[in-house]
This record gives C-alpha cells, structure tokens and sequence, in this order.
C-alpha cells in the first residue's frame, strides 16, 4: 500500500466515525419557571431572578455552554439576560438554569397596574442558545410563548 494514503485514510476514517456519532441535537423545551424573587439595589434599578425547568428530548447527554434571552410579558420587554453557566444535562431528563434579569424600569412601570388587574400574562422568551456534546455546539434559536398563571394576591 502506498506511504501517502496511509494519513488520508487515516483522516477518512475518523471523519466518518465523528460524522456517524453526530445526530441533530434538538433544543430543549420549557416547563416552567420555579423561585421567582424581586430585588433592587435601588429604585431604578430593580432585578428578577428565577429558576427556569427545561427537558432535554435528545438520546444522549447534552452540555449548555451559554445564551442570550429577551423576556417578554404582554408584548412588552421586561428585560433581557445573558446566561454564560455551562450545565451538565442528563438525556431524557429535566434541568434548571438559573436566570437573572435586570427589568426594563420604563416598561414596567407603564404596564403594572393592568398587570395586577390579569389572573394570568403571556410570557415569551426569544433568543438563542448554546449547546452541544463531545467538544462540539452549535446554537439554536429559542422561541417560546405560553399562558402563566398570576399569584400576586
């Protein structure tokens, strides 16, 4: 056999063995949103924090390297978040990732008192997100809206 197809083959051969082991990664779907508290370091400058539940539908362990989120509630921004934690998810399995959000202030206070006159608000959350598994991510967008009950009183 010829010296010179030797690391051809070579490279072949592990190119097809990466190639059959990626399958299309699905994006993860949203549960819910669990621990939601206000805080504020001042007036002006208020933050949500919560914890958001996620399954993962693909067959195989997953890695969440980071995203980026806008949370809207009514159509209207209530702010946006930069998520840079990398999670470990089990296939099949549900997961939280923690969220932090600094809350538009000027959106907000336009829209709080027909906020508390609802039983229940639209959220949506659009972004995108990083994830992937054995080195390689990719990233998928996010595009979420769904109903969700207010407890204020």
């Amino acid at each position: 056999m010829n010296k010179k197809r030797i690391p051809l083959l070579t490279a072949l051969v592990i190119a097809t063995g990466l190639l059959s082991s990626c399958r299309h990664i699905t994006a993860p779907e949203y549960i819910d949103v669990n621990n939601v508290q206000f805080g504020a370091q001042s007036l002006t400058n208020p933050t949500l924090s919560a914890t958001v539940r996620m399954y993962n539908p693909n067959k195989s362990n997953l890695i969440f390297k980071s995203g980026s989120l806008n949370i809207y509630v009514d159509n209207r921004l209530l702010g946006h978040t930069e998520l840079d934690s990398t999670i470990y998810i089990q296939k099949s399995d549900t997961f939280q990732i923690p969220v932090k959000v600094q809350i538009e202030f000027k959106n907000v206070i336009g829209n709080a008192l027909s906020l508390a006159m609802k039983d229940s608000v639209l959220v949506r959350l659009e972004g995108k997100i990083k994830i992937g598994r054995s080195g390689f991510f990719i990233t998928r967008p996010v595009r979420f809206e769904q109903k969700e009950r207010l407890d204020l009183f």
